[in-house]
Order: C-alpha cells, then structure tokens, then sequence
C-alpha cells in the first residue's frame, strides 16, 4: 500500500486473476486481489504511518508464527510411533 498526502479518491486496479498469491503489476502482494492507493490528509499523515508500520510488523510476527507452527508439527509427528 502507497501512503500519500493528498484528499483525492481512493485509487484501485485489479491484477492478474491467474495467479496464485494476489500480486499487483510491480509484483508486490495485494489483499484479496487489488492494490491500492490511499490519499491521506497531511494532519493525519504521522498517524496512518504509525499504523502502517504496525501493520507491517504484525504482518512479519504473523508469519514467522506460521513458520514455527508448521515447524512445531513436523517435529510431533516425527515424534510418533508408526503404526
């Protein structure tokens, strides 16, 4: 998502629908299929930044959570007897 200080209309494009991963035309990841570009009034602009920044960190810790529950279950299951 591209953060600018500007009131104008809320911008969005589809991409791709054959792709697997919702991406945009530069490649990056888009949610649920579209990107897009919001326009920020410059008094709230500190705000949304700090949001967007917050965002991005709990989108990090989400994965790497992901990452070590996938981890956790491949270690339990080799831990099973086979029967």
């Amino acid at each position: 998502m591209t953060i600018r200080a500007a009131p104008r209309a809320v911008a969005a494009r589809p991409i791709h629908p054959s792709s697997t991963v919702p991406t945009t035309s530069s490649g990056t990841p888009a949610r649920k299929g579209w990107s897009s570009t919001k326009f920020v009034n410059k008094e709230y602009l500190p705000e949304v930044r700090k949001q967007f920044k917050n965002y991005q960190l709990m989108k990090l810790l989400m994965e790497k959570w992901i990452e070590l529950a996938m981890e956790l279950s491949i270690l339990r299951l080799a831990k099973k007897p086979a029967q």
